[in-house]
């Protein structure tokens, strides 16, 4: 789950609660620490995650249909795919 281990008593809130495992990471990741032993998800944390996953849509968005080529660890060449292209991409993927 994350890097902490969980009490029998928090999972039992937690299943109380219906928070996740996932749901758990999220709040760690994204909560401002307000004390060495606890956090607390404000608005103003949750605001900032928002407006980044909304960033990162826009990012996903704008690059639909790019390509990129590796050999191993080395980035080769990226482009725009044709949509035939990405078609007959697929078609050998599958």
């Amino acid at each position: 789950m994350t890097h902490h281990r969980l009490t029998d008593h928090a999972q039992k809130r937690m299943n109380q609660r219906g928070l996740r495992d996932a749901d758990l990471r999220l709040l760690l990741a994204s909560a401002t620490q307000v004390s060495s032993d606890s956090y607390l998800l404000t608005r103003e944390d949750v605001a900032r995650e928002i407006a980044e996953r909304k960033r990162d849509i826009q990012r996903l968005e704008r690059m639909s249909g790019y390509k990129v080529v590796v050999d191993g660890e080395t980035i080769i060449t990226c482009y725009r795919s044709s949509a035939r292209n990405q078609r007959r991409t697929m078609r050998r993927h599958n």
